[in-house]
């Protein structure tokens, strides 16, 4: 059992639970920082859809739920922007410095909102700025694009 250990890389860019499950197949530069990517997007999507006191271990974990929000909708939008940039600052810890910016609704959807993503990526050999955009359902569900 030691010498597993001894054999386990701690450069990979996948998650505890991701190199558990054998989903860290990628060696290449390039195929390293995908795997990174996808395993920060995967993360991100499923911490952002945890509403706060769902977890025992992290109460904070998520998002809090946006429809008690009785503020106006230029308030509404900033408190989005915030929980989640605070929720992807707390519970990614690949990346830091993150910028969320609301975008425009959806003329077709004008109950989805969208939020464009910037942070930077400091993971290993990985040093990049990363940018994504997230919208949020009529449903409270975000989906990373």
């Amino acid at each position: 059992m030691m010498a597993g250990l001894l054999s386990w890389r701690r450069d990979r860019s996948a998650s505890l639970f991701e190199r558990i499950q054998g989903n860290d197949v990628g060696f290449s530069r390039h195929a390293r920082n995908h795997d990174l990517l996808v395993s920060i997007k995967n993360n991100l999507n499923q911490v952002l859809n945890t509403h706060p006191g769902n977890s025992q271990s992290a109460p904070a974990l998520g998002v809090v739920d946006m429809n008690d929000a009785t503020a106006s909708t230029s308030d509404f939008r900033l408190a989005v922007e915030h929980a989640i940039s605070r929720c992807i600052e707390d519970y990614e810890p690949r990346i830091a410095h993150v910028q969320v910016h609301a975008g425009l609704t959806d003329n077709t959807d004008p109950l989805t909102l969208t939020f464009n993503i910037l942070a930077h990526v400091n993971f290993d050999d990985v040093n990049d700025v990363i940018e994504f955009n997230i919208y949020l359902d009529n449903h409270q569900r975000y989906h990373l694009s």
